[in-house]
């Protein structure tokens, strides 16, 4: 009876870690967010051949809870807010495509942060709807003022396509 007590609690304790550890990743990455106030601009390349203007806005609001980027590619504006929701590094993203897919924080490691939507909690179904499935942002702490903006689109097929963009900060 000891041992599967003992069991029970080494499991209790190592979950409770993986949850600490995901809540410090979170707010370390939020704090990366952090460092992109400002307007950044690039060309953002499509897997499809397309070369469009992208201009990213980051503000920090909300009592710093919140950090807001506003993006503009080629006329299209749209709206990515991130926040730590109970340990979770959140993305909710209003979309071109007239949707609102919902992401969290996959990965965080050497300045990338990647972001995956959760079809369910955004409301999405794979193989019906066309929705943004993945973010990743990646910062290179040796040169601020430049990072990769990369996401991928999920069509109704299940066709992928691709696009990034090398942003620079605007002065």
């Amino acid at each position: 009876m000891n041992r599967i007590l003992n069991q029970w609690i080494a499991v209790a304790v190592a979950a409770g870690w993986a949850i600490h550890a995901s809540a410090e990743i979170s707010d370390e990455a939020f704090a990366q967010l952090k460092t992109l106030s400002g307007d950044w601009a690039g060309t953002l390349q499509r897997s499809t051949g397309e070369e469009i203007a992208l201009t990213l806005s980051y503000s920090v609001r909300a009592n710093d809870s919140a950090v807001v980027e506003e993006s503009d590619e080629d006329g299209v504006a749209m709206l990515n807010i991130f926040n730590v929701q109970q340990g979770e590094l959140v993305s909710t993203h209003y979309c071109g495509l007239m949707n609102r897919p919902v992401s969290t924080l996959t990965a965080a490691e050497n300045g990338v942060l990647s972001f995956t939507t959760d079809a369910g909690r955004s409301g999405l179904e794979e193989g019906k709807d066309e929705y943004v499935n993945s973010w990743t942002l990646t910062l290179d702490p040796e040169n601020p003022d430049q990072f990769t903006y990369q996401y991928t689109v999920i069509n109704a097929d299940l066709e992928i396509m691709t696009a990034t963009a090398q942003v620079s900060r605007v002065e």
